[in-house]
């Protein structure tokens, strides 16, 4: 079956209710109103799609949550997962085919000149020729003090396709456009873990200075889901199955629609109060809760795991690992992944924490060094069967982390001057990686921990302690 576009109208934003996923819509825009750029992060199934789809489309509801005065806002969704080929010209035109498609929401005397410069364009392959006419518009635009949003979904696919000189351009468009230009970006996890990530720092900043963590919906917009969802069957589920519905899945979208899917299907249902069981025993719920679970870093699943499994308390350095999971819990709860619950921390849905105490005691948690006793600690697990080199090497990785390491950065690391003097060849490094990953990485031919980056002259890796997500 042919896919449509992630912006084609017809999907469901159009049947939401003007309350839609209210306090989240009510922060971007602030974030419209000042002018400021930013991410909205969320896990696969939150309804990250629909959220900027409805901001983008139901600009009547977009307006009654902008600050007076009122001024002319064009939100302008751009599908960059579609690009033909990542070069400049083809990305100018991709950005001046999405004005073209909204020009309808432009000021009118700028509407021929939107159609004119696309058409004009679309087959160029001098970067400078699309680029031009693109400044051009947003020239236009600012003179009319319109102000402009690019929407980006899914812009972390695009980043792992990026170059240098697409990230360069979206940085100078910025600067350039300052008072008139922002975006407003899409991302299942932080930008932090894509490792051939090619945008300046200072761009990096500009979007992730303000983030929109996106989770399970509130109860109203969970019912009307449901109302939607079931409808077909002519009659929809009474209050109490509606209640086990929300209780089981916490809201969150996919999950919540694959219950209802579920609801819809199953002709002989058992008493609601069975329905956990059959519904965690239902592949398509298996595969939704994998993806959430996937999504989190081996830090966040310990945290969990001590969370649901209520494992006891342990003294000494440990502890401080503990006081770090509260840290962790206190992150998950602001993703909705965990909320509390009568004064303690429980999971969103009765689902997921089932799933969490299936699968949490598979995860390894962070990389940590206590200081005051030098022990390297991998969750809970002191770490006594490094080699000396993959002690020196892990130790100056934890002490430095999140950073790009070239090889000879880590050969300096590990190795003596002596050492080096005699010669050490990456291939001795390489072979230490290898010993790490074997003893930390929780399925070594896919690593969360120590990853590789490829760079010139030379390569190296990253290494995240918390283990970044799947």
């Amino acid at each position: 079956m042919e896919q449509r576009p992630s912006w084609e109208p017809g999907w469901p934003w159009q049947d939401h209710l003007a309350t839609y996923r209210t306090e989240e819509m009510r922060t971007l825009a602030r974030w419209i109103a000042i002018g400021a750029s930013g991410s909205v992060v969320g896990l696969r199934g939150s309804g990250r799609s629909n959220l900027l789809g409805f901001l983008c489309h139901r600009t009547e509801v977009l307006r009654g949550y902008l600050p007076p005065p009122v001024f002319d806002v064009l939100l302008v969704p751009v599908d960059l997962n579609n690009l033909p080929d990542p070069t400049l010209a083809t990305f100018y035109r991709v950005l001046l085919r999405a004005f073209y498609e909204l020009r309808t929401r432009l000021p009118s005397v700028l509407q021929p000149l939107a159609a004119q410069l696309f058409y004009e364009n679309r087959a160029a392959t001098d970067p400078f020729l699309p680029q031009s006419a693109l400044r051009e518009l947003l020239f236009q635009l600012q003179a009319s003090e319109c102000r402009v949003v690019l929407v980006m979904d899914r812009f972390d696919a695009f980043c792992r396709m990026i170059t240098p000189e697409l990230g360069d351009t979206l940085v100078g468009l910025r600067d350039s456009f300052r008072d008139t230009l922002s975006y407003l970006v899409g991302i299942r996890q932080s930008l932090i873990y894509l490792e051939t990530l090619e945008l300046a720092s200072d761009f990096i900043r500009l979007l992730t200075t303000h983030t929109c963590y996106l989770g399970p919906l509130s109860e109203a917009d969970a019912r009307q889901l449901i109302a939607r969802h079931t409808k077909v069957a002519g009659a929809l589920p009474n209050e109490q199955e509606i209640t086990h519905l929300l209780a089981l899945t916490g809201g969150y979208p996919t999950l919540l629609k694959s219950a209802c899917q579920w609801w819809l299907l199953t002709a002989n249902r058992p008493p609601s109060e069975r329905w956990l069981g059959a519904l965690g025993g239902e592949p398509a719920i298996q595969h939704r809760l994998h993806e959430v679970w996937s999504g989190l870093t081996q830090e966040e699943q310990q945290a969990l795991s001590e969370l649901v499994l209520g494992q006891e308390r342990r003294q000494g350095a440990v502890a401080l690992q503990l006081a770090r999971h509260e840290e962790v819990i206190h992150a998950l709860s602001l993703k909705g992944v965990c909320r509390q619950v009568e004064g303690r921390w429980r999971c969103f849905g009765a689902l997921f924490e089932a799933y969490v105490r299936q699968v949490g005691g598979l995860s390894r948690g962070a990389i940590w060094l206590d200081e005051q006793s030098q022990t390297l600690y991998h969750g809970a697990v002191p770490q006594d069967n490094l080699t000396p080199k993959e002690r020196s090497l892990l130790e100056f990785l934890v002490r430095h982390p999140r950073q790009r390491h070239s090889y000879t950065d880590l050969i300096v690391s590990a190795w003596s001057d002596e050492d080096r003097y005699h010669g050490v060849t990456n291939d001795s490094l390489f072979q230490v990686i290898r010993g790490l990953r074997q003893k930390l990485e929780p399925n070594p031919a896919e690593p969360v921990y120590l990853v590789n980056w490829r760079g010139k002259p030379e390569g190296g890796y990253l290494f995240f302690p918390e283990g970044r997500p799947q």
